[in-house]
């Protein structure tokens, strides 16, 4: 299917623009802190190059719904119940994440609780929960019914690390340590990291070697 292989690259694509808008961010923002400060801020309305970043931002989110779009009709093709609906999920976080953060960014002010900041944090929860959610899905379907042994671990341990490291932010606001940009990117980081290796292993084709 000539369709399904010109999406798997994109997931490479989605993870070199993602990096590309987030470092590039810091670089040219001179005060930011990677380490107290969330990546959103680096797109939130009034940011300094707010509007360079999102050109990179709008690429990741096109190119990563269309991998994770590629995945699905995969997974619906080649695998069986419980692959299908983690990869489902997957595409239903991909879409949250595009849509959700496009119209919702952060205002310049984050402490401000109105309504658009609001709905971005239910976005950003909702994209954790689903992402790990799928990720568990894929990764016991891989086990259990896809006889991808490694690559049902690898997923496996994904979803663990992005559930801890997840877990972090709440904690860390909790016992109010000013690391709210470490603890995302640990999660973010590790999100994108299997993105790169999923597609490069679907775009050429080496899944197999995963058993």
């Amino acid at each position: 299917m000539k369709f399904l292989k010109l999406l798997m690259p994109l997931g490479m694509l989605s993870v070199i623009a993602y990096f590309v808008h987030v470092f590039l961010g810091q670089i040219l923002w001179k005060e930011y802190n990677p380490i107290t400060t969330d990546i959103s801020s680096l797109t939130a309305a009034g940011a300094p190059n707010a509007g360079l970043l999102r050109i990179f931002s709008t690429i990741y989110g096109v190119c990563f719904s269309l991998f994770a779009t590629g995945m699905f009709i995969k997974a619906y093709r080649d695998y069986h119940t419980l692959t299908k609906i983690g990869y489902l999920i997957f595409l239903i976080m991909s879409l949250t994440s595009v849509i959700g953060y496009s119209l919702f960014p952060l205002t310049g002010d984050k402490t401000v609780m109105n309504f658009q900041n609001m709905v971005h944090i239910i976005v950003t929860v909702v994209i954790v929960f689903t992402t790990i959610l799928s990720f568990f899905f894929i990764a016991f379907g891989y086990l259990q019914k896809e006889k991808f042994e490694l690559l049902g671990i690898i997923c496996l341990v994904t979803a663990i690390l992005i559930t801890l490291f997840g877990a972090s932010n709440p904690i860390g606001i909790a016992n109010k340590l000013n690391i709210l940009g470490l603890t995302e990117r640990l999660v973010i980081f590790t999100l994108q990291a299997f993105v790169f290796f999923l597609s490069f292993i679907y775009t050429f084709n080496i899944e197999v070697f995963f058993k």
